[in-house]
């Protein structure tokens, strides 16, 4: 059977690489922000001290708490963004099924219908005989002087 909306379907498909694309690319992005942080974490008090303030404690695990927060946060957002992408590619496979589904059911519907609804043969009924006409009123004409 012929597969109808060709072009439907590549855009189903494409929403679905789409979706794995920005997965794929989030999760990589997550990792590479905390290994930033976590590598680069000295980094920032090494600059506080070379502009002459002090750099407490909080400097370096400021670099890696927000590491893993930030972390956490791309990655929740790229499965977000997945699964959303995802959904509208087969949003339109839903309704491209629904349609195939409802054209073929309809078909073979069309294909019992003969057998088990036939109808019965016309019979033919003549008019009723049409009544006859009464006659017009007569009326007896009045004669002069009576």
């Amino acid at each position: 059977m012929e597969k109808k909306f060709r072009v439907l379907r590549i855009i189903g498909t494409i929403w679905k690489i789409l979706a794995w694309i920005v997965l794929i690319v989030g999760v990589i992005g997550a990792f590479g922000t905390l290994l930033t942080s976590i590598l680069g974490g000295g980094f920032m008090s090494q600059m506080m001290r070379q502009y002459g303030q002090q750099g407490g404690p909080w400097a370096t695990r400021f670099g890696v708490v927000g590491g893993i927060f930030t972390f956490v946060v791309m990655v929740l957002a790229a499965v977000f963004y997945f699964l959303v992408l995802y959904a509208i590619g087969e949003l339109i496979y839903l309704f491209l099924d629904v349609e195939e589904n409802t054209r073929l059911t309809a078909r073979y519907i069309a294909q019992l219908a003969p057998q088990a609804y036939t109808p019965a043969p016309p019979v033919y009924t003549p008019p009723p005989a049409a009544y006859p006409t009464p006659p017009p009123p007569t009326y007896p004409t009045p004669t002069p002087g009576q």
